[in-house]
């Protein structure tokens, strides 16, 4: 089977076949990677391309005029008429970063991105009034923190000066807090990259955003889920299969 996206906070990963959940121990090897195909409404539709993660017939759809929206509606007719809201969201220990959300969707959005806090600042009646706020805050805060980033602060709390200004300066709607771990990771996890063959097995701590966060041997890893679409995937169940461990491949020299 082939993994062809995942949901952070279903905690899964989807499949060509089905889904895989990585909730708590697991148990894969990964295999070649390949195109990881394309939706056609809500219908999935292989591709057998050597291309990864996406060939250029499933990567090459023109993004929604939506996401790259700066504040100027580019479509013939505006669609975004509905709640959206402004938010920053705050990575762990002070990373701040800006950006739009369809009101109904903020929470899940915040979820998404892995922020441990979540403000919502502003609030307008369609996206392009919100995206020109958006463009305004975007000389003080950025619009992207990369994954690196995120885990370089995975074992650390929000920074209480960082809060204490930005609860001053804004008046929040809604305040929202998230926790994704079962217990605080207690260091910086190593990054992995997957890699054709490489065994990932162990006690899942937790899903933060795109980092899933793997306990082994006293040591923490994270991967960055977004790496993992495209490979075929052999998935073990029970302890035989944690036997092939993230810390075999430590040993040679692998991570």
């Amino acid at each position: 089977m082939r993994i062809i996206g995942y949901s952070s906070i279903d905690k899964a990963l989807l499949t060509d076949t089905g889904t895989i959940d990585i909730s708590d121990d697991i148990g894969l090897i990964l295999r070649k990677r390949g195109c990881a195909g394309l939706w056609e409404g809500d219908k999935y539709v292989h591709c057998d391309s050597d291309a990864a993660p996406f060939c250029e017939r499933c990567g090459g759809i023109l993004p929604d005029p939506c996401v790259m929206c700066r504040g100027e509606c580019t479509k013939r007719e505006k669609t975004c008429t509905i709640e959206h809201s402004v938010y920053l969201a705050i990575f762990s220990p002070g990373l701040i970063k800006v950006g739009v959300s369809k009101t109904r969707r903020l929470e899940t959005r915040l979820m998404e991105q892995g922020a441990d806090i979540g403000l919502e600042i502003a609030r307008f009646p369609d996206g392009e009034l919100a995206r020109k706020r958006e463009r305004e805050l975007a000389a003080k805060y950025p619009d992207r923190v990369t994954f690196e980033n995120k885990v370089d602060g995975l074992s650390q709390t929000v920074n209480g000066e960082t809060l204490r200004a930005i609860y001053g300066r804004y008046d929040a709607d809604s305040i929202l807090h998230f926790e994704y771990f079962r217990e605080k990771p207690w260091m910086k996890p190593i990054v992995l990259e997957p890699h054709e063959n490489m065994a990932v097995s162990g006690r899942v701590l937790g899903v933060k955003g795109q980092a899933l966060v793997i306990e082994k041997g006293s040591t923490l890893y994270a991967i960055n889920l977004d790496g993992l679409v495209g490979y075929d995937v052999e998935e073990g169940k029970g302890q035989v299969s944690l036997q092939t461990s993230l810390l075999e491949f430590n040993r040679q020299g692998e991570i």
